[in-house]
Parts: structure tokens; sequence; C-alpha cells
């Protein structure tokens, strides 16, 4: 077997990275996918970054929480102050106090968020 008979490592990639699931469309007619909070779980603001894996979170519930970014997410994920983010409530564990980071929404992401009334305008501002 020859070297040109085998895939590219794009080739590959290309493939297994396929765009699937549900997609919705915006005015722009850009297809945007935005991940929404399950069942336990609430839309939050960043307010300040505390160091160590650890950001402070304005939730949606009323609550000002301690959230802990999980390990798979530490070098991949980066917030910033004014981010939109789902935490997860560490119920067991002073519920309205602690919480786990869940997912961080782009830009775009928010936008579509708040043009079909998940999050408040003024929640984000």
């Amino acid at each position: 077997m020859t070297w040109n008979s085998k895939k590219s490592q794009k080739e590959k990639k290309s493939k297994t990275r396929s765009r699937t699931g549900e997609e919705w469309l915006t005015a722009d007619s850009d297809a945007i996918r935005a991940r929404l909070p399950e069942e336990g779980e609430v839309f939050g603001v960043v307010l300040q970054i505390l160091g160590a894996g650890f950001l402070l979170v304005k939730c949606l519930d009323g609550y000002t929480r301690q959230v802990r970014i999980p390990g798979k997410f530490r070098k991949r994920l980066w917030c910033r102050v004014g981010d939109v983010v789902i935490v997860m409530p560490l119920y067991g564990m002073k519920p309205e106090e602690k919480g786990e980071l869940v997912h961080r929404f782009r830009k775009n992401e928010v936008r579509w968020l708040i043009d079909n009334g998940y999050i408040p305008e003024d929640f984000v501002g």
C-alpha cells in the first residue's frame, strides 16, 4: 500500500465532524445551534473572575453563586466578565451559593437567546 492511498488527517476529521443535530435559523438566515438549560440548570452572567478555576456568577433565578469550572473545561474554555453561561447549582451543598459551570455561550448564541425570549436583554447588559 502506498502512502497516497491513505486518507489524510484532514479528510478523516472532516468526515467525523459533520454538522448534525438541531439547527435554528435567524433573521440573517445564519444557522445557529444554542444549548438550552436542562432541568435543574439556570442561565447566568459572569460578574467576577475569582481565580483558581472559580467565577462569581449572577444567575437568572436571583442568586449570586460561586461557580467552579470543571477540569474538562479549565484549559479549553476561557470566561470573561459579562459572558452568558449555564450553571448547575450544587444541590445538597448550598445550592443558593455554589454551582458548576456547564456551558458558555458565544455572542451570536446570546443574541439568538435574547431575540427568542429565553433571557431578558437587561440581564445581559
